[in-house]
């Protein structure tokens, strides 16, 4: 085939060149155009769209534990007093009364004449008794043996010493008469004697549902329980043995 004239060539270069410059022309405008419609007015960057993130799963959580109870909504007046009257206090209700003496307690029964048990306040049952000439105390009851019975009865005489006092006689020995001797006391025959007759004498003095007994001759001593027997002590009222009257057994 014979060769094309050079001429013809160079037209159809320059009408392809032409052609692709006008595509590319094409598309920048279309390109700008877009570009343009797409952004906002006043220039503001167009927002970045939202990213979505799946949750993640995880444990349900624990429901709240409740460590006090909360407090009430509604607030708590305390009750009114009724009467309009006020409390008072022990001291102000005694504050207009007449203060009054307490009762001086009773004299022990103890009469001239009579004859009586000596028991302890502080140990029913026990009675003071002889043995052997000797005062003690034991647990005694009616249905002891005759002789122990006997032994806790004594008469009560007026004070041989000091007619404000006492002096008790045996029921079962006349004549005999308890007297503390080197402050132990025992039962011994009436001599006559100013020393016999005060060691004889006792003056009761009342002490709590009972009373105790008071030495003449030793005022600042009574009797008391000590190394098995009765003694005479030199201790306060309130330190000494209790007695009450009894019936004899």
């Amino acid at each position: 085939m014979p060769e094309a004239p050079r001429s013809d060539r160079r037209a159809l270069l320059a009408l392809a060149a032409a052609t692709v410059f006008a595509v590319l022309g094409y598309a920048a405008t279309v390109t700008v155009m877009l570009h343009t419609e797409a952004e906002p007015p006043g220039g503001a960057a167009a927002p970045t769209p939202p990213t979505w993130v799946l949750p993640v799963a995880s444990a349900p959580a624990s429901p709240p534990v409740s460590i006090a109870p909360a407090p009430s909504s509604r607030s708590i007046r305390p009750s009114p007093i009724r009467g309009g009257t006020r409390p008072v206090s022990a001291a102000t209700k005694g504050a207009g009364r007449k203060q009054t003496a307490k009762p001086t307690p009773p004299a022990p029964v103890l009469v001239t004449g009579s004859t009586i048990g000596l028991g302890l306040v502080d140990a029913p049952g026990y009675r003071l008794r002889h043995r052997d000439f000797v005062a003690q105390v034991e647990p005694l009851t009616a249905d002891s043996a005759p002789l122990d019975r006997m032994d806790t009865r004594f008469t009560v005489r007026v004070g041989r010493a000091d007619s404000r006092c006492v002096a008790f006689e045996a029921a079962g020995h006349p004549g005999f008469f308890l007297r503390h001797r080197d402050f132990v006391l025992r039962l011994d025959r009436a001599d006559g004697t100013v020393l016999f007759d005060r060691d004889a004498t006792f003056c009761p003095v009342p002490l709590a549902g009972g009373f105790v007994l008071r030495s003449v001759n030793f005022p600042d001593r009574h009797l008391v329980l000590a190394d098995g027997g009765v003694r005479l002590e030199p201790v306060a009222a309130g330190q000494a043995t209790r007695f009450r009257a009894l019936p004899p057994l």
